[in-house]
């Protein structure tokens, strides 16, 4: 059986084939409140009720992630950081030492490995330091950061889909 990877598209101007898609545009998302309730009252669970619940269920039976997100002025869009944000139940608000740093201990005993595909204005070297710090943060690992025009290094990582723009 081979890696199950789930396609995050968070942009309403890009459409995927051939892939396990999620198009966020079809689902209702909120934002991360803050509460911290996912870590402390019900932990695990998020207490914005939206669509999360089953795209965190989706999160974590893959085994690779990979968001498509619009980047401006170097960094991802509010879409995919609000994910991100969301994303904070994979770890517990206790903290080990792991490599001679401390980690917030996982939640589950796996967590996916994270890519990014984006589209637009991004700094590449920006957010592929960004992105190793999550997955470092949610003891997972990266499979790297690429901008939309490299489409034979994003089809060498994450296997054969379409991306295009919607017209």
């Amino acid at each position: 059986m081979g890696i199950k990877r789930l396609f995050i598209n968070t942009s309403p101007n890009i459409k995927i084939t051939g892939a396990n898609v999620i198009n966020l545009k079809d689902h209702r998302f909120g934002n991360c409140v803050g509460c911290t309730f996912c870590w402390l009252k019900t932990p695990g669970v998020c207490s914005v009720k939206d669509d999360w619940e089953m795209l965190f269920q989706k999160i974590l039976k893959a085994d690779a992630v990979i968001f498509i997100a619009e980047a401006k002025l170097g960094f991802v869009s509010y879409k995919l950081k609000n994910i991100i944000d969301r994303l904070i139940p994979i770890a517990t608000p206790y903290t080990v030492l792991h490599k001679g740093e401390m980690r917030h201990k996982p939640r589950y005993k796996k967590s996916p490995a994270l890519g990014l595909i984006y589209i637009g204005d991004g700094n590449k070297e920006f957010l592929t330091e960004w992105l190793e710090r999550v997955t470092l943060n949610f003891f997972s690992k990266s499979l790297g950061v690429y901008s939309s025009e490299e489409k034979e290094e994003i089809s060498r990582e994450f296997g054969d889909f379409q991306l295009f723009p919607k017209a």
